[in-house]
């Protein structure tokens, strides 16, 4: 019984292994995209006020759904990549 309990509480407690994939990913074509744009300066801040990059993608991994997730690792690296792109206003026009 306690076995069980400990299991529910260990794999509630963060983000799943593929979330936390799907975040890395994403994470390393959005720094890749902002390169050269005022989001890089920013992505850097965000990154050192989270504690570093893993910590930022364990940030954003806590909020992504399972079947975004997926989605991610699944997608090829160009749809990656226009996500990313989209995620960047100055790519955009804007």
């Amino acid at each position: 019984m306690i076995a069980a309990l400990a299991v529910i509480v260990l794999d509630t407690s963060g983000p799943s292994p593929t979330c936390i994939a799907a975040a890395h990913r994403f994470t390393s074509f959005l720094i890749e995209e902002a390169k050269g744009t005022r989001h890089e300066a920013q992505i850097g801040a965000l990154t050192q006020a989270a504690g570093g990059l893993d910590k930022k993608v364990q940030e954003i991994a806590t909020s992504m759904s399972e079947d975004r997730c997926a989605f991610i690792l699944a997608a090829p690296d160009s749809t990656v990549r226009a996500l990313a792109i989209a995620a960047l206003p100055e790519r955009n026009g804007k």
